[in-house]
């Protein structure tokens, strides 16, 4: 999971200001990007990003954006790389097969009220320019198609959303995922809170939830999930349109605020078994039943623990199955080396990493804690 999480980059655009008087402005996007930004990469709770993963253009023409991506594209080295493209702004569809992002030089014609195709940055381009890198999209688009920019589209505005789909199935194959803010006969619901379509997907990020498999992290498959839940849940004026390939890999969103760390302590039985190894200072190699039958049924399960991060103190011997201290264990036996009473798992990169506030102990201190 660490390594997808380090293939992916997120663009996110918020447009509030249009130059068009015939695209009225809007209150929430940028807010809408202010609180994705927030999920992803700032609040220590749920982000998982860094600040060079995340990449944000508000109120941008349709120039910089069209930079902004082919940049993007350009540096990508390998396959496989994910992108989660983040649109809150105005949307609408052009022509017969395809959609475009309205950004804030956006025209649209006096007379017939359609947005020219030439002012818009198009999905299919998006898409096109994507998959000349073999790269992997995620699209999530808080967009309006009514009102003025979508009084007399050309296509009509059933066939909006499908359309969408297709074009990500037809470029991606069956790698992509596609959250679309409200279903093609709707509008979206615009607030100087941001969009509520985006807000649901924060309060996702924000709320986590209760899973078994990779508990730590909250994925697309994951987010998907929840947000169906959440809309056929709640009164909304909207309803969303979700899609998933059938192949999309596990793309990690952010941290799991309902997981909880365990930690792993140095307790009385994996002292028992350091001691058992130390054997008085003549230092032996146990089997695991010779530690069972030594140390108790409780010390069999255990004794691969103490050769975890930052701990290091037990090790297998080469091409045998024999337990033995390492050099460390040797030293912390002698009261040469002190390490941390608890350790647990850090959710974002799965290494064992010293728990917060931890004592750290060599074998003496232990033995004088009251803990032992």
């Amino acid at each position: 999971m660490a390594d997808i999480s380090s293939r992916v980059t997120v663009i996110a655009i918020g447009i509030n200001n249009y130059k068009d008087p015939f695209l009225p402005n809007l209150k929430g996007p940028q807010k809408d990007i202010d609180k994705l930004r927030n999920a992803l990469i700032k609040n220590n709770e749920t982000a998982i990003y860094s600040q060079k993963q995340f990449i944000e253009l508000k109120d941008s023409d349709a120039q910089e954006l069209r930079e902004k991506l082919n940049e993007y594209v350009m540096d990508r080295s390998a396959d496989g790389d994910i992108l989660v493209l983040y649109f809150s702004g105005h949307g609408v569809a052009i022509g017969r097969d395809d959609f475009g992002f309205c950004t804030n030089d956006t025209i649209i014609h006096p007379l017939s009220k359609i947005a020219l195709p030439l002012s818009v940055v198009k999905l299919s381009e998006i898409l096109q320019s994507l998959n000349t890198a073999s790269i992997i999209p995620v699209i999530i688009i808080d967009a309006c198609y009514s009102g003025v920019a979508g009084k007399l589209l050309e296509i009509p505005p059933i066939e909006a959303i499908s359309t969408i789909h297709d074009q990500i199935h037809t470029v991606a194959a069956s790698s992509y995922a596609l959250f679309c803010a409200c279903s093609e006969l709707e509008p979206t619901i615009d607030t100087t809170n941001g969009g509520v379509f985006s807000n649901q997907i924060i309060e996702v990020l924000a709320e986590g939830m209760d899973k078994s498999e990779d508990a730590s992290i909250l994925t697309v498959h994951d987010v998907f999930g929840k947000l169906s839940e959440k809309v056929l849940s709640t009164s909304t004026d909207t309803i969303p349109r979700l899609y998933l390939g059938p192949t999309l890999p596990k793309i990690p969103l952010a941290l799991n605020t309902k997981f909880k760390i365990k930690n792993l302590s140095l307790s009385p039985v994996y002292i028992s078994i350091l001691e058992a190894l130390w054997n008085n200072g003549k230092p032996r190699s146990l089997s695991p039943d010779n530690i069972r039958d030594i140390c108790g049924n409780g010390a069999y399960g255990n004794h691969n623990k103490l050769s975890l991060e930052p701990w290091q103190l037990v090790e297998t011997a080469p091409s045998t199955k024999m337990r033995r201290l390492t050099k460390r264990g040797e030293q912390f036996m002698q009261n040469k080396l002190k390490v941390p009473r608890n350790i647990n798992k850090d959710p974002k990169t799965k290494k064992m990493i010293d728990s917060k506030k931890t004592e750290y102990l060599s074998y003496k201190d232990f033995l004088k804690s009251p803990k032992r």
